[in-house]
């Protein structure tokens, strides 16, 4: 399976490229601040979050010390230099670190991922209620709308969010899903769903269909960790076509298919955490 960043995603790795901290060696580098994001953090780490707000340009304005700068000019602390935890600990209050600690690789998937290793899995709750909005508070609750998954193969109204312009590159998605041959198309419809207010069932944390960035393409054809678990730790299992994966990858969607603790029919919003 090859992958072809669009053109939304290069300006974001462009983006991403401009905000990088300075190279080992430079004679003189610029201190810590909005212009120079995570100067002061480890280097992997500062890549990550340089990463993270070229990701979010409309949300995130830089980094001073140890804190996210918004846009609206508030400061969300980032847990920046702490050794990674247990993944069970980190999965239930994850620091904003931690949540960018395990990195996506798009492209075909050539072996069952290793123990804990789920990247997206681990979220900031306030930083995405910031983002999307608390959908159980109507003051807060980001914008919804509505688009119709695949249109000329079994039409089905979903809710997804507009902001990060969600809805308009899932419904990129949707026009290279369509050109799909048929034997492809059957995994697909009818979707599981897209945007509701609920919680992941083993954290009681929001899941990211409560903030409208996530949709569950057919259960016929998919398979999740804990429908096959009996004893011991999941076998691993997956029967997703890989041209569904990369339709989603190259807008920035990540599968779920790709998490150990493995949920193959799920794709959630998170150009962060591409390599």
């Amino acid at each position: 399976m090859g992958f072809s960043a669009p053109s939304g995603g290069l300006r974001r790795r462009a983006l991403f490229a401009a905000a990088l901290p300075p190279l080992v060696g430079c004679a003189t580098p610029p201190p810590a601040g909005r212009d120079a994001p995570g100067a002061s953090m480890p280097p992997g780490e500062a890549s990550r979050i340089a990463r993270l707000v070229a990701s979010y340009p409309d949300h995130l304005r830089g980094v001073e010390g140890d804190a996210l700068i918004w846009t609206d000019g508030s400061r969300m602390p980032i847990g920046s230099g702490q050794p990674a935890r247990p993944f069970e600990a980190m999965l239930r209050n994850a620091s904003i670190a931690d949540q960018l600690r395990q990195t996506y690789e798009p492209g075909p998937l050539r072996a069952p991922p290793p123990p804990d290793h789920s990247p997206g899995r681990l979220r900031n709750t306030a930083f995405f209620r910031k983002m999307y909005g608390d959908c159980r508070d109507p003051h807060t609750a980001a914008p919804i709308t509505r688009i119709t998954w695949m249109p000329r193969t079994r039409p089905q109204s979903l809710n997804i969010t507009t902001v990060n312009d969600v809805a308009g590159r899932l419904s990129q998605v949707i026009e290279a899903l369509e050109a799909m041959p048929d034997r492809v198309k059957a995994y697909l419809t009818p979707s599981a769903g897209s945007f509701n207010c609920r919680d992941v069932a083993d954290t009681g944390l929001p899941s990211m269909h409560a903030s409208g960035a996530a949709i569950d393409i057919a259960t016929r054809g998919s398979d999740y960790w804990a429908w096959s678990r009996s004893r011991g730790e999941p076998a691993y299992r997956n029967r997703i076509p890989p041209e569904i994966v990369e339709a989603f990858e190259a807008q920035d969607f990540i599968w779920g298919g790709k998490w150990y603790h493995y949920d193959t029919m799920h794709f959630e919003y998170r150009p962060e955490l591409f390599a």
